[in-house]
């Protein structure tokens, strides 16, 4: 196959020459694993930013071992640990909810910053939509796509409890609905110095 000149900024050839060499590749096979792949994303109707999302996405299933199963498997497993016993159910979501927040935290310190990463990574993520709204001294978050039983709308509110409240807010009231709707009615809570600003 014939080479051919690709203009790229210096900076990041310097990486990419770096980063390959530790992993033994040469420049040119790498370009052109990377090239496939952007490709491939282009194919399937992603576009430049896919990419990006990918490696983000990469790095939190990395992070937080996260194994990919069918949302079918998780539905049934959640039901039967509810229909088994509730109360610890809801303590596993509650758990997971804290774990999933603590992470959050060191990549995001903001509840904006936090959505900032949804944005990116929403595409591969089961989360359809998430909606939020000042309202008063009140915020309604609106979140679709987190299951489709009751069971597991349930779990993955105790879970967004967990996290809201990780980053400072009071949940006021949180009313899961089959289908994978989740609406929550919060509260900041303001620090001092919040409150002098």
């Amino acid at each position: 196959m014939p080479r051919v000149n690709i203009a790229a900024d210096s900076d990041i050839l310097d990486e990419l020459e770096q980063e390959a060499k530790k992993k033994g590749y040469t420049l040119y096979a790498i370009t052109n694993l990377a090239l496939k792949a952007v490709a491939e994303i282009l194919k399937e109707g992603g576009d430049s930013e896919t990419l990006m999302s990918l490696v983000e996405y990469y790095r939190i299933i990395r992070d937080l071992e996260i194994v990919p199963v069918t949302v079918w498997y998780l539905e049934n497993l959640i039901k039967m640990a509810y229909d088994s016993d509730q109360k610890k159910a809801i303590e596993i979501c509650e758990t997971t909810g804290m774990q999933v927040a603590s992470y959050l935290k060191t990549k995001a310190s903001t509840i904006s910053e936090l959505l900032d990463i949804y944005d990116k990574i929403k595409e591969m993520l089961p989360i359809k939509d998430i909606s939020v709204k000042q309202n008063g001294d009140t915020i309604d978050f609106r979140i679709t796509g987190t299951g489709f039983g009751l069971e597991s709308t349930t779990c993955a509110a105790h879970i967004l409890k967990k996290i809201l409240e990780e980053y400072g807010f009071n949940i006021l009231s949180m009313t899961p609905s089959p289908g994978g709707i989740i609406l929550v009615k919060a509260k900041a809570n303001l620090t001092v110095e919040d409150r002098q600003k």
